[in-house]
C-alpha cells in the first residue's frame, strides 16, 4: 500500500488565546491522531519542535490522505508527499538514467 509523508505546521494564528480552548484543540487532535493508529492508517508520528512535525500514513490515494488531513485545518496545515521505496525508486532511477546514457 503506497505510503505518505505529512508535514505539519500549527497555524497558530487560528488558534484561539483562551488556554481552555487551546487544550481542546490539543485534545481533539489527539484524539483523531489516537483513532487513525487504531485503524491503522497513521503509521507513525513525530515533532520536530511543539508546533511543527511529520506523520506517515498509509492509504490507496493522495485523495484519500487529503480527507483524512482536511481534519485537522485550520488548525494545522499540511504538506503531503508521496514515498517511494528504495526498491522501486532504485529502479526508476537507473532506467532513466540508463535511457539516457544510451541517447548520448
Amino acid at each position: 500500500m503506497p505510503k505518505y509523508m505529512i508535514l505539519f505546521k500549527a497555524n497558530t494564528s487560528a488558534w484561539p488565546s483562551d488556554s481552555k480552548q487551546i487544550l481542546a484543540i490539543w485534545e481533539g487532535a489527539i484524539a483523531g491522531s489516537e483513532r487513525l493508529f487504531k485503524e491503522g492508517q497513521l503509521k507513525e508520528v513525530g515533532w520536530f519542535t511543539n508546533t511543527e512535525g511529520y506523520a506517515i500514513v498509509e492509504s490507496d490515494s493522495k485523495d484519500k490522505v487529503l480527507e483524512l488531513v482536511n481534519h485537522f485545518f485550520p488548525f494545522f496545515s499540511q504538506e503531503i508527499h508521496e514515498i517511494v521505496p528504495w526498491e522501486r525508486a532504485k529502479e526508476a532511477l537507473l532506467n532513466s538514467a540508463r535511457m539516457n546514457a544510451s541517447h548520448s
